[in-house]
């Protein structure tokens, strides 16, 4: 099974009226790019990665695919996804291969995964081993611009949804602020529902283990990313001073930045992001090596691919996702949990 062609689309998304924010940045729209990868049997891998902010992104990437990546893989054997990934990798190794060029590697990485799992009629998690069929999941809802009564619906919504725990944004103002929120929320959901928070990159060490401090006192599930993504020697010393577990990795790029950040033992829990982390591919050998570690893994995102990711990460626990749209909607919970996707490759059914 040849690689035969790869289509690429994007779309850029209106500004909100309302963007969603948090302590480092306003969400305001983005957009997203898809790719079709068609196999010279017919059969298509679909996947799509998306944009938070940035407006220019989302050409900017599709012509990155275009007429960097796809030439790479086009006519290649489309099972040999190790050897694709390789060959994209040194393809880009002259300007760099994160950054943007990891969302496009990432992206044609799950669409191969989508296509090979439909080859072989089954969902792609089987293909790799799977630990168990489903994962505890929360729900991001804690957003900074929410007004205290708005972050108290949103949680109890969460909650009635099914979700074992809710993560709520801090650091976007003082401390004093961070706790009437978490209080607030802890008040509406009661004693068993986890809550994270999540400071996004904009504290010093002095600052996040002053907050981490009041954090642990307050019982919170874990205390993520409050310093710069690069700052490894910060994590280090958070991590090895505080109770509160330390939560990191999304802006992560890569299984060796993974494996510096290991050895640093600079996290208490590791949470790869598929776009940034290198796509299934390579966050297989990060799961691998945070079990190495004794780390545990908590997904950033949600979907049918990060789910699949997580069935087959032997030190797994969290799904992150968001409310649910309706009762039928995806992934199906079940005591707190996301049960793993039916469909063939990445498809929920």
């Amino acid at each position: 099974m040849r690689v035969k062609e790869i289509r690429v689309s994007y779309e850029r998304r209106p500004h909100s009226a309302r963007p969603i924010r948090d302590a480092l940045q306003t969400l305001s729209g983005g957009g997203s790019v898809l790719v079709e990868v068609e196999a010279d049997d017919g059969l298509v891998g679909e996947a799509r990665t998306s944009f938070g902010r940035g407006d220019g992104a989302p050409r900017t990437l599709a012509v990155l695919i275009e007429e960097e990546l796809a030439p790479k893989v086009i006519g290649a054997d489309a099972e040999q996804i190790g050897a694709i990934i390789e060959a994209l990798k040194v393809e880009t190794e002259y300007h760099g291969s994160s950054g943007l060029t990891t969302f496009g590697i990432s992206v044609v990485d799950v669409a191969l995964w989508d296509l090979l799992g439909k080859a072989h009629g089954v969902p792609t998690y089987r293909l790799w081993g799977a630990y168990r069929d489903r994962v505890p999941a929360y729900a991001m809802v804690g957003w900074a611009n929410f007004s205290l009564d708005e972050l108290r619906q949103q949680c109890v919504a969460a909650v009635g949804d099914g979700f074992r725990g809710v993560k709520i944004k801090v650091g976007d103002g003082s401390l004093d602020q961070d706790v009437q929120r978490i209080e607030a929320v802890r008040a509406e959901v009661g004693p068993d529902i986890a809550i994270m928070v999540d400071a996004n990159q904009v504290l010093t060490v002095s600052e996040a283990l002053r907050r981490g401090e009041a954090y642990q006192a307050m019982g919170l599930t874990w205390f993520e990313e409050p310093l710069r993504a690069g700052d490894f020697a910060g994590y280090a010393e958070l991590t090895r001073r505080l109770t509160i577990p330390m939560a990191a990795g999304e802006n992560l790029y890569g299984a060796r930045e993974f494996r510096d950040f290991f050895e640093g033992r600079c996290c208490d829990i590791v949470q790869p992001d598929l776009r940034r982390a290198g796509g299934p591919t390579e966050i297989r050998a990060v799961g691998a090596l945070a079990a190495a570690f004794d780390i545990p893994y908590a997904s950033h995102g949600g979907g049918p691919a990060a789910l699949s990711l997580l069935l087959a990460a032997p030190t797994a626990i969290w799904l992150e996702t968001g409310l649910r749209s309706s009762p039928d909607a995806y992934p199906r919970l079940e005591d707190g949990c996301a049960l793993a996707p039916q469909g063939v490759g990445f498809a929920w059914e």
